[in-house]
């Protein structure tokens, strides 16, 4: 079986099913970003450019553009090479996209589930500029922009207390983290 139809089938397969049924995951998401720098305000751009999403993106695109390819009659090399510029150029639309309605919280867990919840400090809010928290919702790690009146440091646990325009207000918590 060709490269590009194994990844057509088994991408667009997935990419079928994640509109079908609403995917929200990703790999950061799955503990898979242990290690990176959190404490920098970048490190979560990183992840998301390997995102699930972007990941099947990539292999859905780049197997329909190698099988189209070779439909078109194009060389093992000129093939490969349209299927790469595709595949890279839809899975960097998909992060790029999925990152941009992230940041302006558009995408993510619901702000009713997150009142309450615990988690820690990854980039101190300032005033005037949000900082990014770390919590875990329904088994999966989410990473948020928050503000807080609080002095903050990054590892400081918080609790979420409200949520407006997709930004989290949180406070310092000194109770246990759930």
């Amino acid at each position: 079986m060709d490269i590009y139809l194994l990844c057509l089938i088994v991408g667009g397969g997935l990419l079928v099913l994640s509109l079908l049924g609403g995917h929200h995951g990703d790999l950061s998401g799955h503990g898979l970003d242990h290690g990176m720098d959190t404490d920098h305000p970048d490190a979560g751009d990183l992840a998301s450019w390997f995102s699930l999403r972007a990941l099947v993106s990539f292999a859905a695109f780049f197997g329909l553009a190698g099988v189209m390819g070779g439909l078109a009659g194009l060389s093992g090399p000129g093939r490969l090479v349209v299927a790469l510029v595709t595949g890279l150029a839809v899975g960097a639309l998909t992060a790029f996209a999925f990152r941009l309605a992230r940041s302006r919280g558009e995408v993510g867990a619901a702000a009713g589930r997150l009142v309450g919840r615990t988690g820690k400090v990854l980039v101190p809010p300032a005033p005037g500029r949000p900082g990014k928290v770390v919590l875990t919702v329904a088994g999966q790690i989410e990473h948020l922009l928050a503000r807080s009146d609080d002095p903050l440091s990054a590892g400081d646990a918080v609790i979420v207390i409200g949520t407006k325009d997709g930004v989290l207000d949180v406070k310092a918590w000194e109770g246990r983290e759930a």
